[in-house]
């Protein structure tokens, strides 16, 4: 762990201590009891509901809002792992939301070395994702994901940009095969199927189907009602 972890987790220790001796010097024991209830909500809410609140407001497309919470979830992180997962969720919101410029500057600053395969996976998508968003290379870009659905082929949203680097090299056939697989493990998050079903409408239409690529159009338009 580094230094400034070393001193993040020092802090909140003496947080969590501080509190319910604070109070309990202002309020005797009904306000000691009260303060470490207090300490207990405030690490609850950090541990727990603020990472599935971000998860959820990224899952919505509500990604500057996904963006300001893991940036929270980066600065109180008390272990490389939480910080590394943090500014890798916070960079695919950049990205979601076009901000390549930053995403990439983030990206940079991360050193793959020191990742494990699911964290490199989710870097080397994040890469791809942004070389896509920008029309830079897409066969370059689908190097990438190649690489990272090796190491986790179980993951949907990584399928979804290797059909989105597909399409853009024109391998329309496998694109569809791709998109189509993405529902192997059963259903997906909503905005993840709209967005499924959008690019299935691109290939489709691509191939000259146009019954197909109408049909799914109108299921993406009803998911994102």
């Amino acid at each position: 762990m580094s230094y400034r972890l070393g001193v993040r987790r020092a802090t909140w220790l003496a947080f969590a201590i501080a509190i319910p001796v604070a109070a309990g010097l202002a309020g005797g024991r009904l306000g000691a009891v009260f303060g470490a209830i207090l300490a207990v909500v405030v690490a609850l809410w950090l541990r727990f509901w603020l990472p599935r609140s971000a998860h959820g407001a990224f899952d919505a497309g509500l990604h500057a809002r996904a963006a300001r919470r893991y940036r929270i979830l980066h600065a109180v992180a008390t272990s490389d792992a939480r910080e590394r997962a943090a500014q890798l969720s916070r960079i695919a919101c950049e990205i979601a939301r076009g901000s390549i410029d930053r995403a990439e500057a983030m990206l940079a600053r991360i050193d793959p070395a020191a990742l494990d395969a699911a964290e490199r996976a989710v870097w080397l998508n994040n890469r791809a994702c942004a070389m896509l968003a920008d029309a830079r290379d897409p066969h370059a870009a689908l190097a990438l994901i190649d690489e990272a659905s090796a190491l986790r082929p179980d993951v949907p949203a990584l399928q979804h940009t290797r059909g989105m680097a597909l399409l853009a090299v024109g391998r329309i056939d496998e694109a569809i095969g791709v998109l189509d697989g993405m529902r192997a493990g059963g259903e997906l998050p909503p905005r993840l199927e709209a967005e499924r079903c959008r690019d299935l409408a691109t290939a489709w239409a691509r191939k000259g189907e146009v019954a197909y690529a109408e049909d799914y159009r109108l299921r993406a338009a009803g998911l994102a009602r």
